[in-house]
C-alpha cells in the first residue's frame, strides 16, 4: 500500500467519523419529538437515495450505470449493509442512548478482524490487536466516565447494539468487496436505493413523512447531507486504500469528536476516565495507522 495513499484513506475516514460525532445528537432530538426510528430510518435512507441520485444524474451520470448481473450485489448490500447498518443504529440510540449506541456499534472492528482470521485466513496482528483492544477499553471509559450518563443497557437496547456492531462489520467487509468493481458513488446510491424500497415495504414513504414539524424536517435534511450522504460518501472513499478493519479502529474517532463538541460548545464536563478513554483512542488511531501493515 502506497504510504500517500494510507494517509488519503486516514483523512478521509477521520472526517467522516467527525461528520458523524458532531451530528450524533440530532437523531435523538428527533426521537425526542416522538420520530420513531422507523420513520427516520425510511426518511433518511429515501432522502439519501433522491439526492445523491439526482446530484450524479446532474453531475456524472455514467456512475448510475450497472449491469443486471449486478443487482444481486447491491440487493444483499442494500438489505443487509445500509439498511440494516442505519435501523440497528438508531433503534439502538432509541432504546439506549447516543453514548451506549456508538460504543456498542464500534464494537464492529472486532467482529471484521475475526472474520479475517477465521474465513479470510489471516495472521494476527500484534499491532491491531493492541489497537483494537485500545479502541473498544477507550469507548468504554468514554461511555463509562460520566457519572450523569454511562451505558444504558437494556435487553432490547443490547440486541440492537450488537446487530448494529455485525450490520457494520458486513458493511465494512462486503462494501469493500464491491469497491473492486464499483466506483463508490455508485455503490453509495444504490445501496441507498434498496435500502429505503426495503423499508417501503414495510411503511411507505408518505406515511414515514405525515405529520412532522418544520423543525424535524430541517433536521432530517441535516441528517441526510451531514450525517449520512457525505460522511458515508467520504468512508467509502477512504475504503478504497484501508483494510476494514484499519477503517473501523479509525471511525472509532467519532465519540471522541462527539466529546470535544459537547465540551467546546455545549460546555458539557469532561471527566478524567473520559480524558483517558480519549487518549486511548487516539492512541489506537496513531498505532494503527503507523504500524508496518502487510
Amino acid at each position: 500500500m502506497a504510504v500517500n495513499n494510507k494517509w488519503q484513506g486516514f483523512l478521509l475516514i477521520a472526517l467522516a467519523a467527525t461528520m458523524w460525532g458532531v451530528a450524533g445528537t440530532a437523531a435523538k432530538y428527533l426521537f425526542n419529538q416522538r420520530v420513531s426510528p422507523f420513520e427516520l430510518v425510511e426518511i433518511r435512507l429515501v432522502l439519501s437515495f433522491v439526492f445523491l441520485f439526482l446530484y450524479l444524474a446532474a453531475v456524472n451520470r455514467p456512475l448510475l450505470k450497472i449491469s443486471f448481473a449486478d443487482i444481486p450485489y447491491f440487493l444483499v448490500f442494500g438489505c443487509f449493509g445500509v439498511g440494516m447498518v442505519q435501523f440497528t443504529y438508531l433503534f439502538t440510540i432509541s432504546q439506549t442512548n447516543v453514548a451506549t449506541a456508538v460504543f456498542l456499534q464500534y464494537l464492529a472492528p472486532i467482529l471484521a478482524a475475526l472474520y479475517g482470521m477465521v474465513f479470510l485466513r489471516e495472521r494476527p496482528d500484534i499491532f491491531r490487536v493492541l489497537s483494537l483492544l485500545l479502541a473498544v477499553g477507550g469507548g468504554f471509559f468514554i461511555v463509562r466516565g460520566n457519572p450523569g450518563g454511562g451505558l444504558a443497557v437494556n435487553p432490547a437496547g443490547l440486541a440492537g447494539g450488537l446487530a448494529s456492531a455485525l450490520a457494520f462489520a458486513f458493511y465494512m467487509i462486503y462494501g469493500k468487496k464491491g469497491l473492486a468493481r464499483f466506483n463508490s458513488w455508485t455503490l453509495l446510491v444504490y445501496g441507498f436505493g434498496v435500502g429505503a424500497l426495503a423499508w417501503s415495504l414495510y411503511m411507505p414513504p408518505w406515511q414515514a413523512a405525515a405529520g412532522h414539524s418544520a423543525m424535524n424536517w430541517l433536521f432530517f435534511l441535516y441528517i441526510t447531507i451531514f450525517a449520512t450522504v457525505i460522511p458515508f460518501g467520504l468512508f467509502f472513499k477512504g475504503l478504497n486504500f484501508l483494510h476494514p478493519v484499519i477503517a473501523g479502529i479509525i471511525s472509532t474517532l467519532e465519540p471522541v469528536i462527539a466529546a470535544f463538541v459537547a465540551w467546546v460548545i455545549l460546555h458539557e464536563t469532561l471527566f478524567p476516565l473520559q480524558v483517558l478513554g480519549c487518549a486511548m483512542v487516539c492512541a489506537a488511531v496513531i498505532l494503527v495507522q503507523t504500524a508496518p501493515h502487510h
